[in-house]
């Protein structure tokens, strides 16, 4: 069979490899020559994957049989616009629409009595009371994000001053003149002038695009791994989240919740998610959403007809289930013999290094490591990307904490995978 891949950053390749070994050719759409999967695959186009037009006439000479869903954004869309315009199994553009565009979202979800939030569209044309919220409440862009230019207010002030807070002019920070300045007042300079780059960085916002502020969801942040085989919704696999403290809010940790644990979350989060898909018409698709449990009240952050990215879908399931997602999807979606249930239910961690504000003096050794863990605990997965005198600014986007690596272990509970957390927090030498 044809597969078409649409972006083929790091995170398809894994894809790509599993519709290699089940003998499929693939065909990748993707702007950068040297994008990873685009290297993996067996014909590459090109194209800027925001262009739907092109990316059509180009996979229409390809007989396409399915286009394959990998971690992506925004640009679900073109995959809806491909599948509609070649006649492919798979989400539509006016579904992926829906899942993309989290003012929509909102309204569609809100209408159905499944959010319980109220939602706001911001614009430079169209503005918003912020005495009508209620607080906190989270600003961010309208259209894909990855964490990006997220802002949690706590008052009307607080939105009365962020335009400014994202556009207003910075200054660099300035050393003081005097030359026999000490090492730590260096330190703290430098470390002063790279957490306002990193912020300026974070804070990509165009005064043109469009923003939601919408009423922050209180309640424990879990993320849900599934797929819709035709309408009908199966579980993978459900993390819960630990985040770092407001303003950014970004997942640092994913703990591996097993349907043994709590039976009656699993029942809670199967019954809301079925509900959500049959409101938003999914179909034939991988998927994972965030939600927010509070007692009995149930809301969804967002949901995307793709998998999950940030070494979830090729890792992390394929560890925790026995399953692997992008095998059955390649296997469902060609008609041969597919399983999607967990064939097994393992605790793991993934972990994300989350230090701040910081120099990076010393990196522990792994046999170490692995020598002072509790009893039980396992290292499945250790990727450790950071180098010595890096420095570990705020944690405020999914760039910003991605390129320091990370690290999946295995254990018999919640207690004992934390204190292992802590274990490799403090290897390393941090100034």
């Amino acid at each position: 069979m044809n597969i078409a891949v649409i972006g083929a950053d790091a995170e398809s390749v894994h894809s790509i490899k599993q519709a290699h070994k089940l003998g499929h050719r693939v065909i990748a759409v993707d702007q950068d020559p040297k994008a990873p999967g685009a290297l993996e695959a067996d014909v590459h186009y090109k194209i800027d994957i925001s262009h739907e037009s092109e990316v059509i006439d180009a996979l229409k000479k390809e007989d396409i049989d399915f286009v394959m869903t990998t971690p992506i954004g925004r640009h679900l869309t073109t995959i809806g616009a491909v599948n509609d315009a070649l006649g492919l199994p798979g989400i539509s553009r006016a579904k992926a629409v829906i899942c993309t565009d989290k003012y929509e979202f909102h309204k569609k979800l809100s209408a159905a009595g499944l959010r319980s939030n109220r939602c706001f569209l911001v614009s430079s044309y169209k503005p918003v009371d912020p005495y009508k919220i209620l607080y906190p409440a989270i600003f961010k862009p309208r259209f894909g994000s990855h964490g990006r230019s997220v802002h949690y207010l706590t008052s009307a002030e607080e939105i009365l001053k962020l335009q400014d807070d994202i556009w207003g002019p910075h200054e660099e920070a300035e050393g003081p003149d005097n030359e026999n300045i000490s090492a730590a007042e260096f330190s703290r300079n430098v470390k002063k002038t790279m957490e306002e780059h990193q912020r300026k960085a974070s804070l990509e916002d165009d005064p043109s695009d469009d923003y939601i502020l919408e009423e922050a969801l209180i309640g424990d942040e879990y993320a849900v791994d599934g797929f819709m085989e035709g309408y009908n919704y199966e579980i993978m696999l459900v993390r819960r989240k630990r985040l770092t403290d407001p303003p950014a809010r970004q997942a640092v940790e994913y703990m591996v919740i097993l349907p043994s644990d709590d039976r009656a979350l699993e029942a809670q989060i199967r019954d809301y998610m079925n509900k959500v898909c049959e409101t938003l018409g999914l179909k034939d698709c991988m998927l994972h959403a965030d939600i927010v449990i509070h007692g009995r009240d149930i809301n969804a952050i967002e949901v995307s007809a793709s998998p999950a990215g940030r070494h979830v879908y090729d890792e992390l399931i394929p560890m925790a289930c026995g399953v692997d997602p992008a095998e059955q999807y390649i296997r469902y979606m060609s008609g041969a013999s597919h399983y999607f249930q967990p064939l097994n239910g393992r605790k793991l961690m993934l972990r994300y290094f989350d230090m701040e504000h910081c120099f990076l003096h010393g990196i522990p050794d792994l046999e170490k490591i692995i020598s002072l863990m509790p009893a039980g605990v396992a290292f499945r997965k250790w990727k450790c990307k950071m180098k010595l005198l890096d420095y570990l600014g705020s944690i405020n986007d999914e760039s910003s904490i991605l390129w320091r690596g990370y690290y999946i272990i295995e254990g018999p509970d919640e207690r004992a995978l934390r204190t292992a957390a802590d274990i490799v927090r403090d290897s390393f030498e941090l100034k």
